[in-house]
């Protein structure tokens, strides 16, 4: 038995030793390509898959598989352990007779994980696991995916992702495992292939249809994951036949009632803004056309964009006015603004003085605002604009030069902040939008939102 750069070449005699020659009491999974069994080895628990004979996986694939999986080092993907490669010759039954034949085992051992696989938590109902560890398993999955598409030399395309091979530790972090039978692709290139194989359910058209290969392939995959896992077999099975908007809006709603029943406060709200962008991700990712899927490496940084907005959000300033600020709901247009009281502005004669301005778009919906005030005193950059979900923006507002007989600390001037939501198709087109007939005139289903802020003078210490 050999060791190379910590993985171990084990000997057959080995193998059959831990696993009581592969004990049927000893099989923890079974699946397409072989067996799993529960062994021990130099005091650690491990996983045992024993694969099956394949048509077309000859020595040099099986090999070369192998190499590239000890590659991989990260706390989203199985480790690799070791593996096992013998022939022998010995009688086997063939058309109910024993011949001597030349056999081939191929094993390979993996990290043992405690918690099992996804798969037992996925039903016809949304997953029955709290939000958080959702989210998680989500986020983990899609951080060991991009690291088999990226970071390698040469990418690996998993070809079988499914809730059955995210295995999950003790502490239900989740891991992508049944990598041996992996294909490694060029980064840039689809492949063809005339063996189909997969599950069915989370093999895109594209492979189905004609047997093409790339890494669009695991990006459907997840997909399906994604969408069974939040919406349950039942709710999968119906999106393809419901808009996505629509089909959004009922997930999410199923989420917000869970959450809020456990929630002690408002932070469901940041909840249910990941809820809606995972379903989001999850139903561009089983588009039937491979081209409109995002890569792996958007899903991460869309993950990651949303997660440092709400870290910003989330370390605002507490309003200390709700008539002022925003009301708490997601279903709500109104933008949050800072400050939350009042516009100061530092009074001197002859001399402009700013102050800045921040609107917070904690809502799902892309927001159009419109802010306005007295143009003879003040400058407002930029008074009118879009703003994504769940974003910020600055504006500053620069009072004017003042003459000293004008001066008169007691102001009573207001600025006004309007919001109203928009389609991401307007919003995309925020040059070509009449912002005068979008907040005089809007559109019937539509409600302008109003923020007041009182303006404020403040000398300065003598």
């Amino acid at each position: 038995m050999g060791d190379y750069n910590g993985m171990e070449d084990f000997t057959l005699h080995l193998i059959e030793s831990i696993t009581d020659k592969f004990s049927d009491d000893r099989i923890v999974g079974s699946g397409g390509y072989g067996h799993v069994y529960k062994a021990e080895h130099n005091g650690k628990e491990i996983a045992v898959k024993k694969l099956h004979p394949f048509q077309g996986l000859d020595d040099k694939q099986f090999h070369s598989e192998v190499r590239n999986l000890i590659k991989i080092r990260h706390k989203n993907v199985v480790q690799l352990i070791g593996y096992c490669y013998e022939s022998r010759n010995k009688y086997i039954e063939h058309n109910k007779e024993l011949v001597f034949a030349r056999t081939t085992e191929r094993v390979i051992c993996f990290e043992y994980m405690e918690g099992g696989s996804l798969d037992k938590y996925i039903t016809d109902e949304p997953c029955g696991l709290g939000w958080s560890t959702c989210y998680d398993i989500i986020k983990g999955t899609c951080e060991g995916l991009n690291h088999l598409h990226t970071v390698q030399a040469t990418p690996i395309c998993h070809l079988d992702l499914k809730p059955g091979n995210i295995l999950l530790d003790k502490s239900m972090m989740p891991k992508i495992g049944d990598l041996g039978l992996s294909k490694l692709v060029a980064s840039t290139e689809t492949h063809k292939t005339e063996m189909l194989k997969g599950t069915k359910g989370y093999m895109p058209p594209e492979y189905i249809d004609s047997g093409r290969i790339s890494k669009k392939f695991d990006v459907f995959s997840l997909g399906v994951i994604i969408l069974r896992m939040m919406a349950g077999n039942k709710g999968y099975f119906s999106c393809s036949n419901t808009p996505p908007k629509q089909f959004i809006d009922l997930v999410s709603e199923n989420w917000k009632e869970r959450l809020q029943a456990v929630s002690q406060d408002s932070s469901y709200e940041m909840d249910i803004l990941r809820v809606r962008k995972c379903v989001d991700i999850a139903l561009r990712c089983v588009d039937t056309d491979r081209k409109k899927r995002p890569t792996i490496q958007d899903i991460v940084r869309q993950v990651e964009e949303l997660e440092a907005n709400i870290e910003k959000m989330m370390s605002a300033p507490s309003p200390e006015s709700k008539d002022l600020t925003f009301q708490r709901s997601c279903d709500t247009n109104v933008l949050s603004v800072d400050p939350t009281l009042e516009l100061r502005f530092v009074l001197e004669a002859r001399k402009e003085t700013s102050c800045c301005l921040q609107l917070i778009n904690k809502t799902d919906s892309f927001i159009a605002f419109n802010i306005k005030i007295n143009q003879h005193k003040y400058r407002v950059r930029p008074s009118q604009g879009t703003m994504r979900p769940c974003s910020w923006r600055y504006v500053i507002v620069t009072l004017q030069k003042q003459e000293p007989e004008l001066l008169n600390m007691r102001c009573r001037d207001m600025l006004f902040v309007q919001s109203i939501s928009v389609t991401q198709d307007l919003a995309s087109k925020d040059d070509e939008i009449d912002y005068q007939e979008l907040f005089e005139k809007p559109m019937p289903d539509k409600v302008v939102d109003v923020v007041k802020l009182p303006i404020v003078y403040v000398a300065l210490d003598q």
